[in-house]
């Protein structure tokens, strides 16, 4: 035999997806949660998530903006991204993706506009010169807020939010669809993978937003709001919960109900990598935080509790490393497994990572410290409201 031919036979492929991958599919499944979260108050009505409505919003729209720097860094010219704009087809999840990483966003900013305009027009009341002019101007070109305002604002809200909710659930159902149609990698190839990444998205949303309403949100006496917490943790507790379901149907049909190339799943997450998946990912990560958020005892702790979402979110981002790079590192033919290891520097390396997380938090303190997102602001603008409402009653009653 020609040994040419057993070298190319023997030849070990590389990872394609590298370690920047996970990292968008971790940011987009935020972006998708927070503004879910944000639909309870301006879609649904939930009051009690009003003084983090506005917060989940800059949080869904900048960290969709850092998102797909990762794409951007994985291609190898990165000067060709805007290809997949015109390189489309009806049944390419990831034309899909383009179309909705273009709408999503715009959506996003629509709703802000309407949700912080009663905002800026407080700060067009009390700036001069050009601040005022600009406050104005992101008040729509209206500096009062009277009950006609909100309620157009509110109607707008509401209808822009619930056009959002399904491009927020697309925008991640389509990573995990992305990965579940192909064929040759046997662990993303299942119908749930959609699903297992939305409900894994929204346990990684919730925590991500619990731990900054500990961190930035104050009631109007200063204190932590430790009641909306418990309401985020319980939530939370709940969909993890969700989340361990799915995941118990796709693992226990693998296992007992599979053949050939899956054993080879099997085999690669239960058995040499058990510890980062089976302990670190699910029982840590996803069992015990359960277990303390949906344990009033428990949820009491304190630091307890937010160290729990602190590390509920490191093991979703720790899922999707172990999904998109554990389902590389399965050979499509012959023994054995491969290895990856990023490198440090690069593109596709994890200081590339590193610096999207950097870029997000710059964003997001751009973002807060500029947008009037506190519930004290929305509670001084009601304030105003019924007191330019009294003072029409009462120069109609005379």
């Amino acid at each position: 035999m020609n040994p040419h031919i057993i070298e190319i036979i023997n030849a070990i492929h590389g990872i394609d997806w590298s370690l920047v991958i996970p990292q968008y599919f971790f940011f987009t499944g935020i972006s998708a949660a927070a503004f879910l979260i944000s639909a309870l108050t301006y879609v649904f009505g939930d009051e009690n998530y009003r003084p983090i409505a506005k917060l989940s919003l800059i949080v869904a729209f900048t960290v969709l903006v850092a998102a797909p720097l990762n794409l951007i860094a994985d291609l190898g010219q990165q000067g060709r991204f805007y290809s997949l704009f015109y390189h489309t087809h009806a049944t390419s999840p990831m034309s899909w993706g383009s179309f909705l990483l273009t709408t999503y966003p715009l959506l996003i900013l629509l709703e802000g506009i309407f949700a912080f305009r009663a905002g800026f027009a407080r700060k067009a009341q009390k700036a001069s010169g050009g601040m005022k002019k600009l406050y104005t101007w992101l008040a729509l070109g209206n500096d009062q807020v009277t009950a006609q305002t909100e309620k157009r604002d509110h109607k707008w809200s509401y209808l822009l939010g619930a056009i959002g909710i399904p491009f927020a659930i697309a925008v991640h159902g389509y990573t995990g669809y992305i990965l579940g149609v192909v064929r040759a990698r046997p662990l993303w190839h299942t119908p749930l993978m959609p699903i297992t990444f939305l409900v894994s998205a929204m346990v990684s949303g919730i925590a991500f937003m619990l731990i900054l309403t500990w961190l930035m949100v104050r009631d109007d006496q200063g204190r932590i709001p430790w009641k909306l917490i418990d309401r985020l943790a319980v939530l939370l507790g709940w969909t993890i919960l969700t989340d361990l379901t799915i995941r118990l149907f796709w693992y226990s049909i693998g296992f007992f109900y599979s053949y050939g190339s899956y054993q080879d799943v099997i085999q690669f997450m239960f058995v040499d990598h058990f510890v980062d998946t089976v302990i670190v990912e699910m029982l840590i990560a996803l069992v015990i935080p359960a277990i303390v958020m949906l344990i009033p005892a428990l949820r009491r702790i304190r630091p307890l509790l937010i160290l729990s979402a602190l590390v509920t979110v490191a093991g979703v981002w720790l899922f999707r490393w172990n999904t998109v790079i554990g389902g590389q590192e399965i050979p499509k033919t012959g023994a054995g497994f491969y290895h990856y290891s990023p490198p440090l520097w690069g593109s596709k390396g994890v200081m590339e990572v590193v610096a999207n997380w950097a870029f997000w938090i710059f964003l997001f303190i751009l973002f807060t410290w500029f947008l009037p997102w506190r519930s004290n602001d929305e509670m001084e603008i009601e304030t105003d409201v019924t007191e330019q409402s009294a003072i029409l009653a009462e120069g109609g009653a005379q």
